[in-house]
């Protein structure tokens, strides 16, 4: 029954875990530490084709508010954005999707080092590697085959763990989720296509 202060935010599709404080000084400190980028935040994602073993995307993005704004106004400024990311599996559906002769996927553990809007889904879908389930910055095709072949209704994307220093005592704090249930669902159905890369 208390109020409390969510300290960051998850894009409204996305699993996982959501900081909340509680009270407007912890709020404050766990800001600062997002600000001086003390948090580190992990996150696992299915996305389209098959992407490199590891890489580093650096992408400027422009602001959530500089959406709307005229060009030339400054929210409209890209700002820094860099994402990380490791691939963990690879899967190839033998089944046709749009022009290709099988559909092709790779599950990996993303590590934003900034906090841009929607930044993981823009960036992974400025390389071509789009999440899967994302309407909004994603492959509508391939969206289509894993809703008609797997029913799949929601974004391939979670927040799977937070480490950061607490604010007063300075120990390390980790905290883990799982993904959600029809996310663990659909990959454990990829099972059977998984493709070993050398």
């Amino acid at each position: 029954g208390d109020f409390v202060y969510p300290v960051h935010r998850l894009d409204r599709a996305t699993s996982g875990i959501v900081l909340l404080a509680k009270s407007s000084s912890a709020a404050a400190q766990m800001g600062s530490l997002f600000a001086e980028r003390r948090v580190s935040k992990s996150y696992l994602a299915l996305v389209r084709g098959h992407c490199e073993a590891a890489g580093r995307i650096e992408i400027p993005l422009i602001a959530a508010r500089g959406r709307d704004k005229p060009d030339g106004h400054p929210f409209r400024e890209p700002q820094e954005a860099v994402t990380e990311f490791r691939r963990r599996q690879t899967f190839e559906i033998p089944l046709q999707s749009y022009r290709y002769p099988t559909t092709r996927c790779s599950l990996v553990d993303v590590n934003p080092q900034t906090g841009r809007y929607h930044q993981i889904r823009r960036h992974f879908n400025y390389v071509s590697h789009p999440v899967i389930g994302d309407t909004s910055h994603g492959d509508n095709r391939q969206n289509h085959f894993f809703r008609s072949e797997y029913d799949l209704k929601r974004l391939m994307l979670a927040a799977v763990r937070l480490e950061f220093p607490h604010p007063w005592t300075k120990r390390r704090q980790a905290f883990e989720c799982p993904p959600a249930v029809e996310f663990n669902e659909l990959v454990d159905r990829l099972q059977a296509f998984e493709v070993r890369h050398p």
